[in-house]
């Protein structure tokens, strides 16, 4: 059954757009999926705040951020040190630097 609602989209998204139908709602939730995606947006509907309010969630942002070496470079940058490993970056996040 899916195999078929698969198929039958991806012959849908192939249609010339003056066939298809895009204007008109969609009520199911699995069919808005199978739409997000097919145009390309994978975020599962996810919305992220790239500035939290909450410090908790902001630390938490922040040490995702230093297993990241492009952002270990830039926080380097920032801070006028020559060598920052991840280690160091958490400490420095814990401390609220």
């Amino acid at each position: 059954r899916r195999s078929i609602m698969v198929k039958s989209f991806m012959l849908l998204s192939t249609l010339p757009t003056s066939t298809r139908a895009e204007d008109s709602k969609i009520y199911s939730a699995n069919a808005r999926n199978m739409a997000r995606l097919g145009s390309g947006d994978g975020s599962a509907g996810s919305v992220y705040d790239n500035n939290p309010s909450n410090p908790k969630a902001r630390a938490r942002r922040a040490m995702i951020g230093c297993k990241n070496s492009d952002a270990r470079q830039l926080a380097m940058e920032g801070l006028q040190q020559s060598k920052l490993n991840e280690k160091e970056c958490n400490r420095l996040v814990m401390s609220g630097e």
